[in-house]
Order: C-alpha cells, then sequence, then structure tokens
C-alpha cells in the first residue's frame, strides 16, 4: 500500500483510531525519526497528511494514542535528550510539549483516560508515571507504584469494560 508519506523511515507506531467506521479507517503512523501522519480511508483510497509538529525531536515515535475524539492525540519519544511527551487538541495544528518534571528517560508508551483525557499514565524506563493535570501549563508527573517496581515497562493496555490497566514490564512479567 503506497501511503504517500515521501520517506523511507521505519515507522515505529502505529494506531488505528477508536473513532473508525467499517466503511472508513483512520491510521495514524509515527516514524523513528519523529515524524506522524494521519491516513484517512485506509482500506479504500489512502489519504495521507503529516500531523506532526516541527518542534517533535527527530527521535524515535514509540506510541501514539486518542483521546475522546481525534483531535485529543498523544505522542510520545523514546530516546533520551529529547522531550519526550507530547499532545495536541486541535488534531494536531498545534502541539504542547508535557515533559514537564519527569527524569531524562525513554518513554515507551503512554495512554490518555478514555473518559477525561487530562489523566494520563506513561511506560518509562523506570516504571509508571502519572498525571491528572496533563492539559494545564505546569504538568506534574509522579510515579505510580501500585506494586510495581522501578522496572522498565514497555507498553500499557487499558481493559474497556472496567479501565484496569495492564502493564508490560521488560524482565518482570505482567502488572
Amino acid at each position: 500500500i503506497n501511503l504517500s508519506t515521501n520517506t523511507s523511515v521505519y515507522f515505529s507506531a502505529l494506531k488505528l483510531s477508536p473513532f473508525s467506521t467499517s466503511n472508513s479507517k483512520t491510521l495514524f503512523i509515527g516514524s523513528q525519526s519523529g515524524r506522524l501522519y494521519k491516513i484517512q480511508d485506509v482500506n479504500n483510497s489512502p489519504s495521507t497528511i503529516e500531523i506532526g509538529s516541527s518542534s517533535f525531536p527527530t527521535a524515535n515515535i514509540s506510541s501514539i494514542d486518542i483521546g475522546i475524539s481525534e483531535q485529543e492525540i498523544l505522542v510520545t519519544f523514546s530516546n533520551y535528550g529529547v522531550s519526550s511527551i507530547w499532545i495536541t487538541l486541535d488534531g494536531g495544528n498545534t502541539w504542547m510539549e508535557k515533559e514537564s518534571n519527569l527524569p531524562d528517560m525513554p518513554v515507551r508508551w503512554g495512554i490518555l483516560h478514555p473518559d477525561d483525557s487530562n489523566f494520563a499514565l506513561i511506560a518509562t524506563e523506570i516504571g509508571v508515571w502519572k498525571t491528572s493535570n496533563l492539559y494545564e501549563e505546569n504538568t506534574m508527573w509522579i510515579p505510580s507504584t501500585s506494586g510495581l517496581a522501578n522496572v522498565r515497562v514497555d507498553m500499557l493496555s487499558m481493559r474497556d469494560s472496567d479501565n484496569m490497566v495492564l502493564a508490560a514490564s521488560h524482565g518482570r512479567g505482567l502488572f
């Protein structure tokens, strides 16, 4: 499938929009060089637009999550020495950097709460961190330990039925 991204850099993150219909699917893809694309009608006649920011680091996009609409998009980067968390509230027209008080570490995954996108969880090199003020100017991240050690966490997944979160660690199992 030619997605017309005009890049030969590998894609590192994919997110199928939860707001896609059976007739029209929207796919978000991020690259290892920090470029983010939105592909509309991916299963019929794909239409691709780049929605990332020129302020994004030239780094590996590790995850993409969609909030309560396709206007709210969370993007994470998994490199040291870069701003690792970005959010848009207008579908990619403007982006806000949200790393704030986090230590310099890779962020491997990010999820927005399905009922309140102001609440987010991130999987990092040293465990899971959370914030309940993502949209505020001074976002504050705190470790979310709840039985989880300070271990590398590679992925987070939230169960739709009750919003239970599963954290996949590197070498320590699932929490």
